[in-house]
């Protein structure tokens, strides 16, 4: 995109076939979040056929680059940037670099945004969750700020399934985050960063900011546009 004043258009890649999964409607649900949260940018969903059913361990989230690296290579021709849509971030690197386009990671982007919103942050976590949280967070430079990481005793299936049951767990361990000594909080789930109005509920309860990564990875992408707008990039997709 060379034009400053025309909308980024951004791709928001589910890491598994949520549309198997969880159902065509779901993924139309979150579609309409997304443009919701992005309403500058035009924002599309893609469902893959292939991959891991969810992100719950190293093995799933080692799955989701196979899954997708034929369809990156043609990312380029129909988008300006890409978020993928796992908090784990798999396969970012290696993505961008087969698509020749900014690939966000929003777990990254969201921790990002927790250390310019308060001091120490902690994350809420689907279980099971993939291990190896410390390490990224090491890799990104912000150890000194990460309080801890806890799960909310759901699977991302569960999540999906019927996340109002969970709500009050979601809260109890939220506020166990909080006495550790979190003053933000980080959803580390994406079956709870698409739980209507679960941020809002969750700061309310707990008097402290709660950082959906969704949205800090789909404000991430078009940053990420904006600054490489008119720079020509070099064609990796054949790399």
């Amino acid at each position: 995109m060379t034009d400053l004043s025309a909308s980024p258009r951004i791709l928001y890649q589910l890491a598994s076939p949520l549309h198997r999964t969880a159902g065509a409607e779901v993924v139309q649900r979150r579609a309409a979040m997304l443009r919701a949260w992005a309403p500058s940018a035009e924002v599309a969903i893609n469902s893959p056929e292939a991959g891991p059913s969810a992100i719950e361990s190293a093995a799933d989230a080692a799955m989701v680059f196979p899954a997708l690296r034929e369809a990156a290579a043609g990312w380029a021709e129909k988008h300006d940037a890409v978020l993928i849509g796992c908090f784990s971030d798999p396969a970012v690197e290696a993505l961008a670099q087969i698509s020749g386009v900014p690939v966000i990671g929003p777990g990254e982007a969201g921790m990002l945004a927790a250390v310019q919103l308060g001091e120490r942050f902690s994350v809420l976590s689907s279980d099971p969750t993939p291990p190896g949280l410390r390490r990224r967070i090491r890799g990104i430079g912000i150890e000194g700020s990460f309080v801890s990481e806890v799960t909310v005793g759901g699977s991302v299936a569960d999540l999906n399934r019927n996340p109002d049951i969970h709500l009050p767990a979601i809260v109890k361990r939220a506020r166990t985050c909080v006495a550790q000594g979190a003053d933000v909080l980080v959803l580390g789930c994406f079956a709870l960063s698409f739980i209507p109005g679960l941020p809002g509920k969750l700061s309310r309860a707990l008097g402290v900011p709660v950082v959906n990564p969704v949205i800090a990875g789909l404000k991430a992408a078009e940053a990420a546009v904006l600054y490489s707008a008119g720079l020509s990039r070099p064609n990796l997709r054949s790399a």
